[in-house]
Parts: structure tokens; sequence; C-alpha cells
């Protein structure tokens, strides 16, 4: 059994060392390279990730080619393109690592018998669909009408890893804005920090 994986179980949920076993079984061990596409737009996503090390990041193309950044996961959390994942309908986002990651993988079939089997994993599983919902919400709600600069300030005071693990053309695209006003607003920053 991966270590990695059986204590973030461990500290997720209440799950017994025999039930993590039972479940860990499951989680297949992956490489992904960088820029590597893990679930593709159009089609059907049908696992769950969880990242022992590196950045994924899920995101939709708009209708003029524009990246639209929903969320950005890192080591030691669960990832997937989850409206795709729970209606088995094709999905609108692509989950791509960002960089070199080492992935355990599961699939939906296994993973939804876990939900069904293990209420304690059930448990985990409803805190991660809360968890999306509320960022969504967050983000959304957070970033209408809100000026350049204070999405710039909430991902530093809500999500400062990223700024230093991810590309500033991804971290514009998350934030709604051009990797140039980014860049404007950054130096703009700096220079109200100084």
């Amino acid at each position: 059994m991966d270590n990695q994986l059986y204590l973030f179980l461990k500290e997720k949920t209440a799950l017994s060392d025999e039930s993590i076993a039972q479940i860990a079984i499951h989680f297949k061990s992956i490489k992904a390279k960088r820029n590597q596409v893990l679930e593709a737009a159009g089609k059907v996503c049908k696992k769950m990730y969880f990242i022992k090390s590196g950045c994924l990041r899920l995101y939709e193309v708009d209708k003029k080619g524009n990246d639209i950044t929903g969320y950005f996961a890192l080591e030691d959390s669960i990832m997937t393109a989850l409206p795709s994942l729970i209606t088995q309908k094709p999905s609108r986002d692509f989950l791509v690592a960002l960089e070199p990651c080492e992935l355990l993988v599961i699939s939906r079939d296994q993973f939804f018998s876990a939900v069904e089997q293990f209420p304690a994993f059930r448990l985990m599983y409803n805190q991660f669909v809360e968890f999306a919902f509320i960022h969504s919400q967050m983000r959304i709600y957070s970033f209408l009408g809100m000026e350049g600069i204070d999405k710039l300030k909430w991902v530093i005071e809500h999500e400062p890893k990223l700024l230093t693990r991810v590309s500033s053309k991804a971290v514009a695209s998350y934030l709604g804005m051009t990797n140039s006003t980014l860049s404007k607003l950054r130096a703009k920053l700096k220079m109200v920090v100084i």
C-alpha cells in the first residue's frame, strides 16, 4: 500500500487500516509528463486521481479559443473532471499535468464501489464534492465585480502556492484576465508593497 495515500486517507477519514487496504489496492500508480492530458474535453471521465507529487490543472476552452482555468490541485489532494465523473456525460474540461506528476488512479467504478461500501469513505467523497461546490461559488461570487488587482490579492491570500508553481498564463486564465494584465498587476502590487 502506498504510504502517502494511506496517510491521506487516515487524515481525511475514520477508516480502519483494513478498510484503507481494501480501497488502496484499487489505486494504480502512474506518471504523467508535463502538459500530458489526463482527461480530455468531449470524453467521459472514468477516473479519480490522487496526486503524490506535481500539479494538475482543470480548464475548458471557450468559443474564442481562450483557456478558462477552473481549478488547480497540488500534492496530497484528489482531482477529477467531477461533473463528467458523476454524470458520465462528455466533459467540458481538460485535466492536464502542469509539471511531471506521480499519481495514483482509481477507476470510477472502483471509486464509487468504495463510496457505497465504506461510510467513512462516502463522507470523504461528500466533503470533496462540497469543497468543489463551495470553491466554485466563492470564486464566482468573489470575482464578480472585483477589480483585477483584488483578484490577484485574493489568490495571494487564499492560494499563494499557485503563484510559484503555476505559469503566469495559467494563473491569468484562472483570474479571467490576460497574461499581460497579470504582469502589470504584479508589478503594480510590488510597487505598493515596497
